[in-house]
């Protein structure tokens, strides 16, 4: 492990949190199990239980270190982090995460609110310092490798062209090269959850389009296959498939809407519940 620092400390949603440089490589920051638990509304143990249960997932030294590990003797080291004498004496772990390590442990969270400081934290503390962002991420030879994978994958799915060539779109900008394709014409009738969330102004309580909301839903209408198209989408440098929907589908989601009263809990077939609130820009037509 790279040698730990602590250069003071930064405002983040109306808390200070230590600035941890080192662990995972030279002036790299990273993050606390403890400053973790803060900023998420968790208890310490509640962290450190989804990495114990996940360690599988983590790579030890590019992910995640145990400083109860690799720093026994340093409890000033732990004290400037923010740990009191007695969290250093009781655990059983210390945690730090990299970027890549807590994006993994966001992803097993997944909540929307989960997501939404994920996206603060990155954009505010982990951000890479400018002469830094210009650089490609991935060599091109990489990323003409991936293509080949994806494609396949992609056609196997039933993934549209032009869907299709918009995936290869993103996939090259990662070795910053970027792909004309402005003047591809997808189908604009189909719509995301996340964007059906926000025709209807069906919003989590932190005040995000609520996707997951708007799926419980679509679980309990009828959906023709003509009327969703299975794409490739990326969300915080995370690939995946999913469908989007024809406008028929999102009239339909706002007749269950009515017809249920704008309910204020939407249950998903697995007993899911998801709160919601609603906008007053419901159903906006583009």
């Amino acid at each position: 492990m790279n040698k730990l620092a602590v250069q003071g400390t930064q405002s983040f949603m109306g808390k200070e949190i230590p600035v941890v440089l080192g662990g995972f490589g030279p002036d790299k920051k990273c993050v606390s199990d403890k400053t973790v638990a803060e900023i998420h509304g968790m208890e310490i143990k509640h962290v450190r239980e989804l990495l114990n249960r996940n360690s599988s997932r983590f790579r030890t030294g590019a992910d995640i270190v145990d400083l109860k590990v690799v720093v026994q003797n340093d409890d000033n080291l732990l004290r400037s982090i923010g740990y009191s004498t007695m969290q250093i004496s009781k655990a059983e772990h210390i945690y730090i995460l990299s970027e890549r390590g807590y994006a993994k442990l966001i992803k097993i969270m997944d909540t929307d609110l989960a997501w939404e400081i994920h996206d603060k934290l990155i954009d505010e503390y982990f951000e890479l310092r400018e002469d830094k962002k210009a650089q490609p991420l991935i060599s091109l030879p990489s990323v003409n490798n991936a293509a080949k994978i994806i494609g396949k994958v992609l056609d196997e799915a039933g993934v549209k062209p032009e869907y299709k060539a918009l995936t290869y779109q993103r996939l090259y900008r990662k070795a910053g090269v970027d792909l004309e394709l402005d003047f591809l014409k997808t189908e604009k009738e189909f719509y995301l959850k996340e964007a059906i969330a926000k025709r209807l102004g069906v919003y989590s309580k932190n005040g995000k389009p609520h996707a997951q909301a708007i799926g419980a839903i679509i679980d309990q209408i009828s959906v023709a296959e003509d009327e969703k198209v299975l794409t490739a989408y990326e969300r915080n440098g995370h690939e995946s498939m999913v469908y989007q929907y024809k406008e028929p589908v999102v009239e339909r989601i706002q007749g269950w809407l009515e017809a249920n009263h704008n309910p204020t809990v939407i249950t998903s077939s697995n007993g899911n519940g998801y709160q919601v609130r609603y906008e007053s820009q419901r159903y906006a037509k583009k």
